[in-house]
C-alpha cells in the first residue's frame, strides 16, 4: 500500500498535470497539419513507454502488477480516451477537444450512480442535466468545427470517465509508472496502423512529438498520484482547470476563436460538475 498524501499535495500534483496537459494539447495541434491524431497518439505512447521503462530501470523498480483487473481496465479505457482526444484535437481545436474530453466528471457521476449504486437525488440529476446542456451549447456554437472532432471529443470524455474509476482503484496498489505503462502498451497496439506516417518526420516534428510525449508522461503520472487520495468527484473537478488554460493558450498561440456560446457552455458544464460535487462528495470522518 502506498503512502497517503495530504490534500494540499494531491491538489498540487493535479494542477501540475493541468499545465502539462494544456501544453501538450497545443503541441499536438501544431502537428495536426502534418500528422493525424492516431500518429501523434502513437508517438506519445512510444515516448511514454520508453521513459516509463527507463524510469523503472533507473530506480530499480520492478514492473509488477498487484491487481490485474483495474490495471487492465485503466490501460484499455485510458488508451481509448487519450487516442480519441488526440483525434479530436487534430480535427478541431485544442480548447474545444479539451472541453469535451474533460466532460468526464459528468460520466464519472453517471457511472457512479448507474453501476456503483450511489444515491440518486434530484440535485444529482439536475447537475448532470446542467452539465450536458453546457456540452450541447458548445456543440452548436456556430464555429463550424467538424462533427467528427466533436464526436471524438465527447467519446474521449466518456472513456475517460470509465478509466477514472479504474485508475482510482489501480492507484491504491500499483506504482504510477506501471499504471501508465499499461495505457502505453494498449495504446501502441491500437495506433500501430498509423506508423507509415513516420515517413513524414523531420527534425521539427521529432522535437514536437517528443515534447508532447514527455509532457503527457509527466501529466499522467502527476494526475495518477494526485487523484489517489482525495474523493473521486472533488478530484475530477480540479482537473477542469486545464480547459481554460488550453483555451487561452489556443487563442494566444494558435489564433483559435473563443465564442460567447463556448464560454457560456463551459460555465454550464462547470456548474453542473460543481453541483454534482456537492451531492456526491463523501463525508469525511
Amino acid at each position: 500500500m502506498t503512502r497517503q498524501l495530504s490534500r494540499f499535495r494531491s491538489l498540487a500534483f493535479i494542477h501540475v498535470s493541468n499545465v502539462c496537459f494544456a501544453a501538450t494539447a497545443i503541441v499536438v495541434s501544431l502537428l495536426s497539419s502534418t500528422f493525424d491524431g492516431w500518429f501523434t497518439a502513437f508517438a506519445r505512447f512510444l515516448v511514454g513507454a520508453a521513459v516509463g521503462f527507463g524510469q523503472l530501470a533507473a530506480t530499480r523498480t520492478p514492473f509488477r502488477v498487484v491487481r490485474l483487473r483495474p490495471w487492465i481496465g485503466r490501460g484499455i479505457f485510458g488508451a481509448l480516451g487519450m487516442i480519441l482526444y488526440y483525434v479530436s484535437i487534430a480535427l478541431g481545436t485544442p480548447g474545444r477537444a479539451s472541453l469535451f474530453n474533460n466532460s468526464f466528471p459528468v460520466f464519472v457521476a453517471v457511472i457512479a450512480v448507474a453501476f456503483l449504486r450511489e444515491t440518486v437525488r434530484v440535485t444529482t440529476i439536475g447537475g448532470i442535466a446542467l452539465a450536458f446542456s453546457g456540452v450541447a451549447l458548445v456543440l452548436w456554437d456556430g464555429t463550424g468545427v467538424s462533427p467528427l472532432s466533436d464526436a471524438a471529443g465527447i467519446a474521449s470524455g466518456f472513456f475517460a470517465g470509465i478509466s477514472y474509476h479504474f485508475n482510482k482503484r489501480a492507484s491504491q496498489t500499483e506504482h504510477p509508472v506501471v499504471i501508465y505503462l499499461g495505457v502505453c502498451l494498449v495504446g501502441l497496439l491500437a495506433t500501430a496502423h498509423a506508423l507509415p506516417q513516420a515517413a513524414l518526420l523531420d527534425a521539427r516534428a521529432v522535437l514536437l512529438l517528443t515534447t508532447a510525449g514527455l509532457g503527457a508522461y509527466v501529466a499522467q503520472i502527476a494526475i495518477t498520484i494526485g487523484l489517489r487520495d482525495i474523493p473521486t468527484t472533488e478530484g475530477s473537478v480540479h482537473t477542469f482547470l486545464k480547459i481554460p488554460l488550453t483555451v487561452v493558450a489556443g487563442w494566444a498561440f494558435l489564433g483559435n476563436a473563443i465564442t460567447g456560446r463556448f464560454v457560456a457552455g463551459t460555465a454550464l458544464l462547470l456548474a453542473g460538475i460543481l453541483l454534482n460535487q456537492i451531492i456526491l462528495r463523501p463525508v469525511r470522518r
